[in-house]
């Protein structure tokens, strides 16, 4: 189990800094006008609850194995909910470029923990 996390949690810093140099370095390249500080907080909440919700669906996977797909998309919502509660308390505009920066970060982490759900939920078959 600590060897399954420590792989996630390795994979995910890797792919998710390099996602957040892929999107600020579009974001220059092409000159876009975007508020930096939401694709900040954006990478940061998602790191933060993609970690703790898989870090949390590995460590209860023996336990729970048949309701880790509700669990997980529980989490989902949850996520999704918990942004735009943040978003809101720190007054940022919202817009479709506030969507599309929260979305990218999102869909990385996102396809991440369906991977290791995914792995989870077929490892015993």
């Amino acid at each position: 189990m600590g060897k399954s996390l420590f792989r996630f949690l390795l994979l995910f810093v890797i792919v998710l800094t390099s996602g957040y140099c892929i999107h600020i370095g579009s974001i220059n390249l092409f000159s876009l006008n975007r508020n930096m500080a939401i694709i900040n907080v954006s990478y940061i909440f998602n790191a933060v609850f993609t970690i703790l919700l898989t870090s949390g669906i590995i460590l209860v996977s023996k336990k729970f194995k048949d309701q880790l797909g509700f669990i997980f998309m529980a989490g989902s919502l949850v996520k999704i909910g918990a942004f735009l509660v943040v978003i809101n308390l720190y007054n940022f505009e919202t817009n479709k470029n506030v969507f599309l920066d929260f979305f990218v970060a999102y869909v990385i982490c996102l396809i991440l923990e369906v991977y290791y759900v995914s792995r989870i939920l077929n490892s015993d078959k």
